[in-house]
């Protein structure tokens, strides 16, 4: 099976970049593999996180998050800050637990409400209200970074809509927003908030891109209109668009981050990569 080429939008989108971030999102996945292989402590204090040694990279500690969904009150590690020169990472990890799942389902909207963000909209519940959790560990380890030049910003799957719902905070409320601009290369990621939402970023100085794959259905969650037993809800994409097609024969396939995301990315010119047989 093989599919067309990737084909990039202008500079300021970098390849190298993207492969980067996508690169820094597998070793979120593997944090969170990490705690998992140490029994899923939800004490953070007791989580230890061996960050990779040969990446390049400065790593701060693991950014814990909290669904508080359905009675489930446990901190799961979501989050990482890295530095390498000139460049700060925020990188977010997807959709793992069932308390995760819950999250994913919880698409009515709420007001995008934080400090020094104003016009921001209506954003999916469920993503904002676990970003709320972690949003202020983030921030501290953001600001306590020196010579940060660019905020790259990445996610895959539902660590692609914190990511995007991280962006009007970030951009407001880090220190180094003076200094840095900033770039979302999304991954995967569902609709995350409503027109408004979508143009207050599309509007702002950042660069924001989202890599799909056409054959995932989860960029197309949750529907860009449906209507609720209460209102009628509307949701709008954010950023430039990058698409290839990669058909793996099933859902879980053709969202993979590292299978088809990353493995796009490595090889832009035949993005299709083996079929499982």
């Amino acid at each position: 099976m093989t599919s067309k080429s990737l084909c990039f939008p202008p500079q300021p989108f970098s390849l190298d970049d993207a492969l980067t971030c996508s690169n820094l999102v597998d070793i979120a996945y593997a944090m969170y593999a990490q705690w998992v292989t140490q029994g899923k402590e939800h004490d953070p204090q007791r989580f230890r996180w061996q960050a990779p040694a040969d990446s390049g990279f400065k790593f701060g500690t693991p950014i814990w998050g909290n669904s508080e969904v359905l009675r489930f009150n446990e901190l799961e590690p979501f989050a990482l800050v890295a530095q390498r020169g000139g460049d700060a990472h925020v990188i977010f990890r997807g959709t793992e637990t069932l308390q995760d799942w819950y999250v994913d389902t919880e698409c009515d909207q709420v007001p995008y409400e934080l400090p020094r963000v104003a016009d921001a909209g209506q954003v999916h519940k469920g993503f904002f209200d676990l970003y709320k959790t972690l949003r202020l560990a983030l921030l501290d380890q953001l600001n306590a970074l020196a010579g940060v030049r660019r905020v790259l910003v990445t996610g895959h799957s539902l660590g692609a809509s914190l990511a995007m719902a991280s962006m009007p905070d970030l951009m407001a409320n880090a220190l180094v927003q003076q200094a840095a601009s900033f770039i979302h290369y999304n991954l995967a990621g569902p609709r995350t908030g409503d027109p408004a939402f979508a143009t207050l970023l599309n509007t702002s100085p950042a660069e924001i891109y989202r890599i799909v794959n056409s054959c995932d259905l989860v960029p197309n969650v949750p529907p860009s209109v449906f209507d609720d037993l209460t209102r009628h809800i509307v949701y709008q994409h954010v950023g430039v668009q990058v698409t290839y097609s990669a058909q793996y024969n099933s859902v879980v396939g053709n969202h993979a981050h590292h299978g088809s995301y990353n493995y796009a990315l490595v090889h832009p010119e035949q993005p299709q990569g083996p079929v499982p047989s």
